[in-house]
Order: structure tokens, then sequence, then C-alpha cells
């Protein structure tokens, strides 16, 4: 089972997400208010605001567990170019979950661009694959 789960206040990570789910064949979802996660794969997207990842993220994160997430992959948008991936993966392996190296980032700005839908499906088939492989 795969979801896609996001946490976005301009919308360029939602962006993403939505590809992303697309790709996968699933519903995407906001971290915010969101139901338990049970997936083998979960993909995260989020931004860095003011040099860290937001609250709600920092929440949502709180609430998974390794015994009903078998692998997270991270994207994100932000004006930083090496991506909100440490941050991200920093507070989901405090949780003990299993962080995949393989990470999605672009600036908000070409978030909503064909190429970075591109690149982002590529990245979402990439993952799926790499997964199904073990």
């Amino acid at each position: 089972m795969v979801e896609v789960r996001y946490f976005s206040k301009s919308g360029n990570t939602k962006a993403v997400a939505d590809v992303i789910a697309a790709e996968a064949g699933v519903k995407v979802g906001s971290v915010e208010g969101a139901d338990a996660v049970r997936a083998d794969i979960l993909f995260l997207g989020g931004a860095l605001y003011a040099g860290g990842i937001a609250g709600k993220l920092k929440k949502f994160i709180k609430t998974l567990s390794p015994e009903h997430v078998g692998c997270v992959a991270v994207f994100s948008t932000t004006a930083n170019p090496n991506g909100a991936y440490a941050k991200i993966k920093k507070a989901l392996d405090k949780q003990g979950l299993r962080v995949l190296e393989h990470e999605f980032h672009c600036t908000g700005g070409q978030a909503k661009s064909g190429e970075a839908a591109r690149h982002a499906a590529v990245f979402a088939n990439e993952v799926l694959e790499e997964t199904r492989r073990g």
C-alpha cells in the first residue's frame, strides 16, 4: 500500500504531491488532520520555513511508527538548493523509520512547472520500482 502526504503553505509542495500520487495511483492527503498512516511506502513532502520544517509536519511525523510504515520517500519544495531532506529525515529517524536515500526536491518557483512535474513523476516511478525489487 502506498500513501502520499504533504504539508504546504503555498501550494507548491501540494503540486508535487499531486504528481506523485497520480503516478502511484493513489489519493493525496495533507498531514493536517490526517488519519493514521499504514503504508508499505509513504511519500512525505514538506519545505523549509525559517530554516526548519513546519510544526504541523513535525507533529505528523511524531504519529508515524515503523510498525505501520515500511519506508518513507521524502520530497520537498524550498529555496534551499539542498532541499529539506536532511531536516525531514532527522525527524523521521527519531521515530525509527526507514528513510530512502532517493529523494526529490525543487524550488518553490519550479514546483508547478511541467519540468518539475516530469522529474517528480520519474522520482515516484523510481521509488516504486526500487521498493518492488526490495
